[in-house]
């Protein structure tokens, strides 16, 4: 039957999620099965991951790509932290792009400093916000969003986006915790990015600040996407993935390049001393903070 055809071809490609125990973090996890040096890991900014459903299909192809949600009695600010740490902290994930939305974007932003991660991507970075709605209008305009998609298009896309894509989004999103996702809002000023870091703002966002994008990544990189919006990875996943994967390659790049000098500097290193012992070179350990 044409239904059932349907329903296989928009299962085909879903990224499935799994509950796993990463260190001491019990996760919502999704993990590829592709081995690569650099990890590029979706932080879900207190949403629910499936959103960055295009962006895990597509990266999988050529990279080890991780997103997670911790599970529900955790889902708050410090939680999702504590989720991407241990992530870090395992053996196989040497060279992390971090990338989030506008409510996690700080979060990656607090492992920046780490020596296993060398670049943090932000979506449309945020000043931060005056006020957070109640509670009851905050599952009311939830709700009000799913059974008219194009109030929720309105707010959170560019009028040129198509209702499909704007009801395909309200059916994927899930309504987060109230006091958990407040957490995320009260926390969702980004800073200013480094120079191996991106920003990828949207000119129809309506709650970003473009001014505020392109001070902050004064010394790092910016990709400006036309007709997108908040959610521009769902919205507009080619034209985001093409601006995330170019940013990788300038990075594997770089870091290439930096493997390269050790590498040499390895050779140069061992070598024997006077009495004919030879000098190994010893690479760092993983450091955990």
């Amino acid at each position: 039957m044409k239904w059932i055809k349907a329903l296989e071809v928009n299962l085909i490609g879903i990224v499935q999620f799994s509950t796993r125990k990463v260190g001491e973090e019990n996760l919502h996890y999704y993990e590829s099965d592709l081995e690569s040096r650099i990890s590029v890991i979706f932080a879900p900014g207190g949403l629910n991951p499936e959103l960055w459903n295009q962006q895990l299909r597509y990266f999988s192809r050529n990279f080890h790509t991780i997103s997670f949600r911790p599970t529900v009695s955790y889902r708050n600010f410090k939680g999702e932290k504590s989720g991407l740490k241990a992530i870090l902290d395992q053996e196989h994930v040497t060279d992390a792009v971090l990338v989030s939305n506008m409510t996690g974007n700080s979060s990656i932003q607090s492992f920046a400093d780490r020596e296993d991660v060398i670049s943090t991507v932000l979506t449309n970075p945020r000043q931060g916000f005056n006020r957070f709605p109640q509670r009851r209008i905050m599952k009311a305009l939830y709700s009000l969003g799913k059974f008219k998609p194009k109030i929720a298009g309105k707010l959170l896309f560019s009028k040129k986006t198509n209702y499909r894509t704007v009801k395909q989004f309200m059916n994927t999103l899930r309504l987060p915790d109230y006091e958990d996702f407040k957490t995320f809002i009260e926390r969702c000023e980004a800073s200013k990015i480094s120079e191996n870091s991106l920003v990828i703002a949207s000119a129809d966002d309506r709650l970003s600040d473009m001014d505020y994008a392109k001070r902050i990544s004064s010394e790092g990189s910016l990709s400006v996407l036309n007709q997108a919006g908040t959610f521009s990875y769902y919205e507009k996943p080619q034209d985001f993935n093409k601006a995330l994967l170019d940013f990788i390659k300038t990075i594997k790049d770089s870091t290439d390049n930096k493997n390269q000098i050790n590498m040499s500097l390895k050779d140069f290193q061992t070598q024997k001393n006077q009495n004919g012992e030879t000098k190994g070179y010893k690479p760092k350990q993983k450091v955990r903070v």
